[in-house]
């Protein structure tokens, strides 16, 4: 029996998916390779086991009351088991109750920081205007407090790490993992061959997002008769409108699919977006995923400036994406038509930003900094296990 045989570890949700892609997908997954006992506690419709992570399911939360309130305590409930465990937290509601939870059991913990949490509060409409920045005061204050107690944290970015304080810490930024990478590599067409010359992929969440996009789609349509877009990954409102502003023939829509069937798309599409009009506090510390999704796909990019993700691409990876500093729909519009007119720029930035993703933005250069804190809280050494079939 090894060290590392004799704890589990466990990772906690109270608000995603069992299977989301940076709780599942990305952490679980890659512990489960490094470390036998690993398991997700997390909302799904049922216990279940794969790529070597078992999953407590617990029941979607039907309101925010029960979310914030009572999932915490019944994740933990969950979180049971024998011998020592180290639990990994992936939303903030379940941080309050850490330092108990740690004095009662004696279980190791490492918060992982998934945004900047106090400053989104501010941007919530559920709740009310007066409310707002005092609430945003006090969980920021009771967040860096807690977390310190924590054996460890992790976060999405390097800038929000710099709001904590504590002596064992590492930014984990959510990208593509090498599995993904070969699946875009897979299914890439020549760009003279993709079907669309436009995509942006994933939700709209921030107010005035939506209506952005449009404006950009409708610009691009009025320059160019014969384009074709495609959307994916957003909320059924937002299809819903989307498909009543513009015709079938330019623009394709589609709410949430299968992770597995994105590279299929990227590999078809010419140009990616990432349209953040207003730089919101919360999203100065952002890098979104997508970005980096659209350079595996072999796709270009246009993008908003965002100061975290310009800072990690680099003057290399920043030099071969548009960025758009302008908060207009029409300087948007603009970037996106001057490089769809440049056949040439497109396959020069084709190449350079695959390498980059390649090379140097992978998952598992990440996953290695993961293991590597688990390993030290718990004193154990790593023992990687045989590759399993596919």
């Amino acid at each position: 029996m090894t060290e590392s045989s004799l704890f589990e570890i466990v990772l906690l949700s109270s608000g995603h998916s069992a299977l989301d892609q940076r709780v599942f997908a990305k952490e679980a997954v890659s512990l489960a390779r490094v470390f036998p006992n690993v398991r997700v506690v997390a909302p799904y419709n049922n216990d279940t086991e794969r790529d070597g992570v078992r999953v407590t399911a617990l029941k979607p939360y039907s309101n925010r009351l029960q979310r914030f309130l009572f999932r915490p305590l019944q994740a933990f409930w969950c979180a049971r088991g024998v011998g020592k465990r180290l639990l990994i937290l992936h939303d903030a509601e379940l941080l309050w109750w850490a330092p108990l939870v740690r004095a009662l059991t004696g279980w190791r913990i490492i918060y992982d920081v998934h945004e900047n949490f106090p400053e989104l509060l501010l941007s919530r409409t559920w709740i009310p205007a007066p409310l707002r920045e005092q609430i945003s005061h006090a969980v920021d204050v009771v967040e860096k407090s807690f977390s310190r107690r924590c054996d460890g944290l992790t976060g999405a970015t390097e800038v929000l790490m710099g709001y904590f304080t504590h002596p064992r810490r590492a930014a984990l930024y959510n990208l593509p993992d090498a599995g993904f990478v070969a699946a875009c590599f897979e299914h890439q067409q020549p760009l003279p061959k993709r079907g669309y010359d436009v995509m942006h992929l994933g939700t709209l969440a921030e107010e005035g997002r939506l209506g952005f996009l449009v404006t950009v789609l409708e610009g691009l349509f009025a320059a160019r008769p014969t384009a074709r877009a495609l959307v994916i990954g957003v909320r059924p409102d937002q299809e819903a409108a989307l498909r009543s502003a513009f015709p079938p023939e330019r623009l394709t829509v589609h709410g949430k699919i299968p992770y597995d069937d994105v590279p299929v798309l990227l590999g078809d599409c010419r140009v990616g977006l990432n349209v953040q009009p207003t730089l919101l506090p919360h999203l100065r510390c952002a890098v979104p995923v997508k970005v980096f999704e659209y350079m595996a796909g072999g796709c270009n990019v246009v993008t908003h400036y965002m100061p975290e993700l310009h800072r990690l691409l680099g003057k290399e990876g920043g030099a071969r994406v548009r960025t758009v500093y302008s908060a207009t729909p029409a300087a948007f519009t603009e970037a996106l038509l001057g490089l769809l007119d440049d056949t040439a720029a497109q396959e020069r930035n084709r190449t350079a930003l695959r390498a980059l993703v390649e090379t140097r933005f992978t998952w598992e250069h990440e996953a290695e900094k993961l293991a590597g804190m688990v390993a030290d809280i718990m004193q154990v050494r790593p023992t990687p296990s045989a590759p399993r079939e596919v």
